[in-house]
This record gives C-alpha cells, sequence and structure tokens, in this order.
C-alpha cells in the first residue's frame, strides 16, 4: 500500500503499482533486476582460536539473492587458510548440495603463531571481486610478539550525510578517527569558519566514530580542530559546501517506519522549480521503493514502512529529473519477520565431567510457528577458549553486515547482540562512515556492461555446479582440432567419460565427483580418428592471495586474549602432567630391534620395489611446506633443487654429478605411480598425497629405464596405491595425456566419544575445547531437533552455538551455556 507522505510529498508508488511509476523509474528498476546475481557465503567455525595440531571443523552456508537463501547456483566452494603473512597454508574444495557443505582443516604442528585468514569463495563469486568473498580471522596458537605503532598519527575522514554538504541546508556529518593500529581512536573537537568563530562542537562516542549538525553559510570554509591523546592537535578541513544541490537524510530511530528527507536551499529551488525528482530503494540489486515527486518547497518528507524491506542494508538514492543520481544513503533496517526464533535446553544446567548431555533445538518464526531448517552446532568449553562474542564473526553479521560494507568493521556482532537505542544509534553511524555505493548507477543506467564487475554479456566465471575439467586439442603445430573425440579414464574411481571439442578445440568433462587426488588419463582422436594431436588440460586457476587490508594492524584485543588463552592452556597441561602423571624411571637400552622394511607393493620401480639409492616413507617428509621441493631439500643424498628455471618456471631436482645444458645440469624425472611426468612437475605433486620417495641415482638402479630417466629419477608413490592403473614407464604415445585431478577434500568426522563411566587412572585425559561438532542438524515439522553428546574431562563453561537457516533465507542464531564441574 503507498504511505502517507509529508509536506508536500506528490506522489508515492510501489512495486504493485509500477505500471504507474515514471519511465525512468521502470526503466531503472529493469535495468537493477537484470544485473547477476550475487553469491554470498558464511562460514560457520566451531570456535575462533585455535591450539597446534588442532582441527578447524566449518559449515558453509552459500546463498543468493536479496533474503539469502540457500543457493543452488555453485555446486563447488574453495575454502583457504591464508598465512598471518599472505601465503597460502592449505586449499581445499567442497561440495555443496543446495549451498550447504562442511568439511575440516587439520592443523600441522610446526605452524607459526599468529593472526590466520579463512578465504572463502565459488568461482561465480569471483566476477565481483574479492570484496564478495567471506575472509575471516581466526588466531592460531596465540599471538607471536609484535612492536605494535606507538606514533600519534590519527587518521581523520568527514561524511556529509547523503554526500555532499549544501550552503544554507542544516546537514549531519559523521566523522571516524583511526589510529595506527587500525582501531577507531576517540576524539573531540570544534568546527570553526574562516574567521575562527566556531559553529560546533563534537567528540566520537563510538569506536572513533561520532557525528555534528552544521549549517554551511554561503562563502564560508570550515575546519575541524580536534584534540586526540599525547596532547595531538590536528586541523582538517571540511569538505567544501556546494552552492546548489540536494540533500538526503534518513532517520531510522522509529521502530516500525523510516523517514527519509530530500532538502534544498533556496537558489536550487529558484533554478529547478517543478522539475521532477526520484528516490529508488534497493536491497542486493531488488527495488522494494520508489516514489517521484516534484520540487515545489525546500524540505519533503516521507515515512516508510519497514516491513516492506528485507533485513539488512537498504541503500537510498535520490536522482534529478534526468535521471543522474545526485545523493544517496544507506541504513540497516531490522525485520524480525526475517529471523529464526531459536530455544535451546539441555536436561539440566549442571553436569559433571563425562555426563551425556541431551540438547533440544525449537525453531520458530516471527508468527511462532515452527521453521523447517538447516543448523550447525558447536559446543565448546568456554573457559579454554575464551571467545569475544563481539569479535566474532556469524552467519546474521556476516550475511547483513560485513558482506555489505568495504573496510575493517571492529566488534561487527556488537551490533546484534543486546540491541538498543544506543547500539542501534552507533549502527546508524557505522552506515554513515562506511556507507558507500556498491551499485554503480550511471553505469546501471547506461546499460554499460563492460564496466561491471559483472554484465549480461561479460560474465568472465561462469557458475561451477560441478567438479569439471577443460582443456583444449590441437595439431602439434598449434591449430585447432574441431570435433575431435576425447575420452577420460580415472580407473581406481570408476570415471570413463567421453566428449566432443567444439569449433575452438576446446572440450570439459563435467560431473566427476572425485574424492581427494587422482590421476586421469585423457585419450584424444581427430574426427578420421587420427592420434598426432597435442592435449592441454586447463590447471586450475585460483585468485590472487593479497595483503590483508580489512584487519587492523598490530595486537589487537582479541588476539592478546587469544595468546594469554593459549600459555595458560599450554601451563595447565604441564601443570597437570607433573601433578597427576607419571614419571618414567632411567631406562637402559641393551640392544636395537630391527626395524622393518617399509611397505613397498604399490611401488612402480622397474628395477623393483624398494631397489633404491634412498626410500623415504611419508612420515619422513613432513607437512606443512609450501612445495615438496621444500619438504625434500635436504633429505636426498646427491640430489639438489634449484630455483624456478626460467624455462619453466618450476623448481626442479637435480643430481650433483649431472652437467652440461644450459645451466650446466640436467633434471632428474619425476614417476608418479608409474607415469612420467617431467621435472618441472615435482611441485605439483601434493605432499599430503604422498606414501613413498625413492631416489635412483647410480647405474643399475637406472638401467632399466634407459634414455627415460638418464639423469635420475624420483618415483613417487601415492597413498592411493596404483592398483586399476596403467603405467607408461615410456614416454606416452600420441594422443594421450595424464593430468593430476585435486578432487573434493575428504572430510573427516569429529570424533564424539561415548562415556559410560568416571575417567579411570591410566585412562587419557579428553580435554579438547572442542566438545561437540554436528554439521548437519535439521528439524523436523515441528521445528523441533534433539541431539545426545558427551561432557569431557575438562571442567568449565560449556558455550553451545547453534547457527544455520531455512528455505526461505531466515537466519538464525543462538548461544546457550551451562556448567560442568
Amino acid at each position: 500500500m503507498p504511505c502517507k507522505p509529508f509536506l508536500g510529498l506528490l506522489m508515492i508508488f510501489s512495486l504493485a503499482a509500477s505500471a504507474q511509476d515514471s519511465i525512468f523509474l521502470s526503466r531503472a528498476t529493469e535495468q537493477l533486476n537484470v544485473q547477476p546475481a550475487q553469491e554470498r557465503v558464511y562460514l560457520h567455525l566451531d570456535k575462533p582460536n585455535y591450539g597446534f595440531g588442532d582441527t578447524i571443523w566449518y559449515k558453509a552456508y552459500t546463498v543468493i539473492g536479496q533474503k539469502h537463501q540457500p543457493s543452488a547456483l555453485s555446486g563447488v566452494l574453495y575454502v583457504e587458510l591464508i598465512s598471518p603473512a599472505d601465503s597460502l597454508v592449505t586449499r581445499q574444495s567442497i561440495p555443496l548440495v543446495s549451498g550447504i557443505g562442511w568439511s575440516d582443516i587439520p592443523l600441522p604442528f610446526n605452524l607459526k603463531p599468529g593472526s590466520y585468514r579463512l578465504r572463502a569463495y565459488s568461482r561465480w563469486m569471483r566476477n565481483f571481486g574479492p570484496g564478495a568473498y567471506d575472509e575471516q580471522r581466526i588466531v592460531i596458537g596465540g599471538v607471536a610478539p609484535a612492536i605494535a605503532k606507538t606514533d600519534e598519527k590519527i587518521d581523520m575522514q568527514f561524511f556529509p550525510e547523503g554526500g555532499e554538504l549544501v550552503e544554507g541546508v542544516r546537514s549531519r556529518v559523521a566523522v571516524k578517527a583511526i589510529n595506527s593500529n587500525g582501531r577507531g581512536q576517540d576524539i573531540k573537537g570544534t568546527i570553526e569558519d574562516n574567521t575562527g568563530k566556531v559553529v560546533a562542537d563534537f567528540a566520537t562516542k563510538h569506536l572513533g566514530m561520532g557525528a555534528f549538525a552544521i549549517t554551511p553559510e554561503a562563502g564560508k570554509t570550515y575546519t575541524a580542530r580536534i584534540k586526540a591523546p599525547g596532547e595531538t592537535s590536528l586541523a582538517i578541513d571540511l569538505p567544501k559546501a556546494r552552492e546548489q544541490g540536494y540533500t538526503i537524510t534518513v532517520n531510522n530511530s522509529e521502530k516500525d517506519s523510516i523517514f527519509v528527507k530530500i532538502s534544498v536551499n533556496d537558489k536550487t529551488l529558484a533554478t529547478d522549480k517543478n522539475q521532477t525528482f526520484y528516490v529508488i530503494a534497493q536491497c542486493n540489486g531488488k527495488v522494494y521503493y520508489t516514489t517521484q515527486g516534484k520540487l515545489e518547497s525546500t524540505v519533503y518528507e516521507s515515512a516508510i514502512a519497514k516491513s516492506r524491506f528485507p533485513e539488512g542494508i537498504t541503500q537510498f538514492t535520490l536522482f534529478n529529473q534526468t535521471g543522474e543520481p545526485i545523493a544517496e544513503r544507506i541504513a540497516f533496517i531490522e525485520n524480525k519477520a526475517d529471523e529464526i526464533g531459536l530455544t535451546l535446553n539441555t536436561n539440566s544446567q549442571t553436569y559433571s565431567t563425562r555426563d551425556k548431555v541431551t540438547f533440544n533445538i525449537m525453531a520458530r518464526d516471527s508468527a511462532n510457528k515452527p521453521i523447517t531448517g538447516n543448523f550447525s552446532v558447536a559446543v565448546i568449553n568456554e573457559s579454554k577458549v575464551n571467545p569475544d562474542e563481539n569479535s566474532e564473526s556469524t552467519i546474521r553479521n556476516n550475511l547483513l553486515l560485513t558482506s555489505e560494507l568495504k573496510g575493517y568493521i571492529e566488534y561487527p556482532n556488537y551490533y546484534f547482540t543486546n540491541q538498543n537505542d544506543k547500539i542501534r544509534s552507533d549502527l546508524d553511524l557505522l552506515m554513515l562512515t562506511q556507507g558507500y555505493r556498491r551499485y554503480e548507477w550511471k553505469k546501471i543506467l547506461k546499460n554499460d556492461t563492460t564496466k561491471l564487475p559483472v554484465g549480461r554479456h561479460v560474465q568472465q566465471y561462469l557458475p561451477e555446479r560441478s567438479q569439471e575439467l577443460s582443456g583444449t586439442i590441437t595439431t602439434r603445430v598449434g591449430k585447432t582440432m574441431q570435433n575431435s573425440k576425447i575420452t577420460l579414464a580415472a580407473t581406481k574411481q570408476g570415471i570413463y567419460r567421453d566428449t566432443t571439442a567444439d569449433e575452438n578445440g576446446k572440450f570439459t568433462f563435467t560431473n566427476l565427483n572425485i574424492i581427494d587426488t587422482a590421476m586421469l588419463v585423457i585419450k584424444a582422436r581427430k574426427a578420421n580418428n587420427g592420434s598426432n594431436v597435442k592435449i592441454k588440460p586447463l590447471e586450475p586457476h585460483y585468485p590472487k592471495i593479497t595483503q590483508a587490508e580489512y584487519f587492523a594492524d598490530g595486537i589487537t584485543t582479541d588476539t592478546a586474549i587469544a595468546q594469554k588463552q593459549y600459555v595458560n592452556y599450554n601451563q595447565e597441561q604441564k601443570d597437570y602432567d607433573l601433578k597427576n602423571g607419571r614419571l618414567l624411571k632411567t631406562v637402559t637400552i641393551k640392544g636395537i630391534k630391527k626395524l622393518e622394511q617399509p611397505k613397498l607393493q604399490f611401488s612402480s620401480n622397474l628395477t623393483g620395489p624398494g631397489h633404491a639409492n634412498q626410500i623415504l616413507m611419508w612420515n619422513e617428509i613432513g607437512d606443512g611446506c609450501a612445495t615438496l621441493s621444500d619438504c625434500l631439500r635436504g633429505k636426498l643424498a646427491g640430489v639438489k633443487f634449484w630455483p624456478p628455471n626460467p624455462a619453466y618456471g618450476k623448481r626442479m631436482a637435480f643430481l650433483q654429478r649431472g652437467q652440461n645444458r644450459l645451466n650446466g645440469e640436467i633434471p632428474m624425472e619425476i614417476i608418479v605411480d608409474g607415469i612420467i611426468m617431467g621435472g618441472e612437475h615435482l611441485d605439483d605433486v601434493p605432499t599430503t598425497d604422498i606414501y613413498s620417495v625413492e631416489v635412483l641415482r647410480s647405474g643399475p638402479y637406472l638401467a632399466l629405464y634407459g634414455t627415460s630417466a638418464a639423469n635420475g629419477a624420483i618415483i613417487i608413490t601415492t597413498k592411493h596405491g596404483n592398483e586399476g592403473t596403467a603405467y607408461f614407464t615410456q614416454m606416452k604415445p600420441n594422443g594421450i595425456t595424464t593430468t593430476r585431478y585435486i578432487g573434493f577434500y575428504k572430510a573427516k568426522a569429529f570424533y564424539t566419544p561415548k562415556y559410560g563411566s568416571p575417567k579411570k587412572d591410566n585412562e587419557p585425559r579428553d580435554t579438547r575445547s572442542t566438545v561437540y561438532w554436528n554439521p548437519n542438524v535439521l528439524t523436523d515439522k515441528d521445528g523441533k531437533a534433539t541431539m545426545e553428546f558427551y561432557n569431557n574431562d575438562a571442567k568449565g563453561t560449556y558455550r553451545v552455538i547453534v547457527e544455520g537457516l531455512d528455505d526461505d533465507g531466515r537466519l538464525g542464531r543462538q548461544i546457550y551455556r551451562y556448567e560442568v564441574k
């Protein structure tokens, strides 16, 4: 229904009455609605802080559209752990079913302590840039000592509401102050005009953010005089007011309505009198409100029911008669209809260690009707993890707030806990200071899709609905081979596929569904069945890892807490071992038992399994290395690893005796499960896949290989063995190639012990900080779900976190606590 106007606003239109809208409003709505839908992803982690050797358990919620409904667009999600030095630690791909997936990331013991990043994205999200990815910060092993910045430099910014100041129009100006550590800095100051007269006083009230009102006078300029800690004084010029123009302001303090006001000065009214203006309010690319009117007064105001908008950030844009955007304001709108009400309880509030816990969930909508939803549940020992609730990333603050705003947001969950008038006011300051034009109206209205992040005709990355392998077929001299027949085989996985290359010689295999890593054999033939073709599988391409720009520098409150927590935890473990453990008596070793020979029955070594100059097993290689050559350096006798070769751009292995050729040496061959890969493929083999490494350096071991490995060979056997695969011990024939395909990560199941009695003296002590993790909890038609688990041996406050959504995109999160004594 139309909203009631104030102070002469002539016409108000809803989407239901779009046929009555002006040509401009119809065109703008149509142009916005044809923009590509953007996916978002949120990872629910079991906890915010981790120890060495710990495991990150996570569930991915991938949503699309204005109401965050589970996305069916992408079937593959990539999750990366990035080090404090902005380097890749590990990358996983996981399957998505209706936008939902889950997995785990084991953390090696040799990681350095610090603040790490988890980055998650689909291929479709890459069209919208890094800002579309989910990035979360986690602390691993506490934080290494860092030198906090101590200089007094303060970065100040001023943000007139709506975009610009206009002479004679009273406006609110937001201010944000950031210190050298990237955190909000409390300051206070005054605003003076060019005659030295003080026209306003101001002070920040929340994380370096504040606001003041000013009515700029014609011909005057204004300067902010700021007092900061350490007797620092700053003088910063405010943006110059325009002689003519429009402002748009939003009053979001009322519960049921939001008030939008448009203001001009007398000079603008005289120039633009009776001209039409338009207002469009949209959320995530969908228009929820439009209005048009004629300029007949200096002030217009309208009340709009909040119930017409989804929960989250709505963008209000003011357009002049020619359709040019001239002012803009974003506002966060609460809408309880878009929330899931969760009621959590256990069969007791107080337990003993190892007690069985029955946990119940009730999910209901705003009308108290049961909701069938998809949830994840984490139970942690809060006394050990010590989370900072205001800093946590949650399904609500992530999808509704942080994914919409640029820049680092301090304490994002502060705005969603214990909401009151002050918190709402602080959230509005955030909208004023970190709001931005996410939709570039000038390009949208001109249908300039070539300059948009994604346009209807220039989509760079198509949705990845399943695992794919693409490549090209050419002649030996590079000529495109049309209509070539392509066959793919992965015998261990039972995959056999065939397809035909298109007019550009490109082929794609879909729906591979490969878990872990597989060696694929690709065979190609010309249309006349000839085999003299060149097959080039396309290598995976991942987005560049850039320096973290969303997180503050230095030691922050939450990371300092984590550092203290893990120091205390380690000391607690040592104290427990000394107090309750057993001290072993001195043992004299009288003999050494002969070690068993490694089992190499799956080795493809032609000389015989284990017949090599040196053997290295998987547990001797180590993990946590960036590349295989990093792990092997110094462990293989008579082998050295050169930096990237200009000819290949990759590091290779060389025998120390090898001589001649371009760089004086010839690389060793790399043979993986019987397939000769070539020396440049050494670092293509993931260290986690390796079962054994056999080094062939001398003549007797290399004789059977002839010229195929004249300069030595490194034979790698993967953990999968090689049963059922064909070996290519000579160079591959025409029309056949092999490629290693990294499939979906093989996720583990969370270990949930069943304790039937108290701990015995000789029984290991279970002190895991994550007590229970269940990523797949579904409420039934009555909105109910029940699960059972056992407390472990650590006392303290146990914290239960439940997060999830339903098919309509309603979001839910709730925390529950109980005591273990």
